[in-house]
């Protein structure tokens, strides 16, 4: 075969499909697919949940010259489901559908970013902004009923409102019966409103019953929990968490005196501070021989005097009579109040530094 031959039948033709190629390449590239949305954000505003889902619709158009990809859509919250075509052409409109869940909705109106992938390099993601809030059928006016710090014997009371949005039978919704003895529930109208008052009232006892063990007091920090549940006639309940820790009528602090270690010859002292909601007088205080309480402000005055004065809080100094103690240090102070027939229990603490001949002596007796 000739070279002219050569050039005519196999190089000549192999370079023209190579220029093809390349002019169908760069026309690609210089004119892609383009999705623009006719808008970016679609505002559902406030939508009842009781109606079911909600659909809007929103028209996107490839304003590029190739054919434009849909490869995935992410609605960017889990209440909203994003349908659309998959591909769109050149120079036409897709329309894309938003649905929406009110039941998982949140209350309040939040913004949510969709986001729709696709194979174009001009916009391979395109940004869909969805706001939404959801009414209720029902709402409590708190998420929680805390009470707080409380008493054992005292009575506390909390009031509630429920109102009512979905068009129900307002006479059959009722107030589950409590688990728990220590509370009691009303529901009554509320005078000022088209909703209703809960009073929730928390009263426990100086004594519980654990399982099927003997009563026992109350002689620790204890967190109360309960909950109020809310029956409405289209089978669904409101369920709000009652919470309260209960304290004895007369706190301490701190907790435990710590005298650390000491050498023998130290007269250390540490204070703590009885508190109350209600004025108390100090009946007796217990404690080792070794150990002594004296009352502020000077330290000297006698506990009867002390006592005279209406106080809800009253501090105490205790010295540590090193000399007549072990050298471990390990006691409770108790101390009677008017406010309970339980003593207050403080534990102590301490070490005396010795030197190694004492400690094997002692060891020794």
């Amino acid at each position: 075969m000739s070279k002219r031959s050569i050039m005519t039948t196999i190089i000549l033709p192999v370079l023209l499909i190579s220029v093809l190629v390349i002019v169908l390449v760069n026309n690609q590239r210089e004119y892609p697919g383009e999705l623009v949305f006719a808008q970016d954000k679609v505002d559902f505003g406030t939508i009842p949940e009781w109606e079911g889902t909600v659909t809007r619709s929103v028209t996107a158009k490839n304003v590029g010259r190739s054919p434009l990809r849909i490869e995935r859509i992410r609605a960017g919250c889990s209440y909203a489901k994003i349908n659309g075509p998959k591909l769109i052409q050149p120079d036409e409109e897709g329309t894309f559908e938003v649905v929406l869940n009110p039941k998982i909705v949140p209350p309040d109106a939040k913004a949510a970013t969709a986001i729709l992938f696709t194979d174009s390099a001009r916009t391979p993601q395109v940004y869909l902004t969805i706001v939404a809030a959801s009414k209720r059928f029902a709402t409590l006016s708190a998420k929680i009923c805390d009470f707080g710090q409380i008493i054992p014997e005292t009575t506390h009371e909390k009031k509630i409102k429920l109102c009512v949005n979905m068009p129900l039978n307002l006479n059959k919704i009722r107030l589950m019966p409590s688990a728990h003895p220590s509370l009691t529930l009303k529901m009554s109208p509320d005078p000022n409103s088209a909703c209703f008052l809960i009073t929730i009232q928390l009263k426990v006892p100086k004594k519980w019953k654990q399982e099927n063990t003997e009563s026992r007091p109350y002689n620790v920090e204890k967190l109360f929990s309960s909950g109020l549940t809310v029956a409405f006639p289209n089978e669904r309940t409101l369920t709000l968490p009652i919470a309260a820790r209960i304290v004895l009528p007369v706190t301490v602090q701190p907790k435990t005196l710590s005298f650390g270690a000491v050498d023998k010859d130290a007269n250390p002292s540490a204070e703590f501070t009885l508190s109350a909601k209600t004025d108390f007088r100090v009946l007796s205080i217990q404690l080792p021989n070794y150990l002594r309480v004296t009352t502020p402000d000077d330290w000297t005055q006698s506990l009867h005097a002390y006592n005279a004065q209406s106080q809800q809080e009253k501090r105490f100094k205790v010295f540590w009579q090193v000399e007549n103690s072990p050298i471990l240090l390990r006691e409770e102070i108790k101390v009677l109040t008017t406010a309970d027939t339980i003593p207050v229990s403080i534990p102590v603490y301490g070490l005396i530094r010795t030197t190694e001949s004492e400690t094997t002596s002692t060891t020794k007796r």
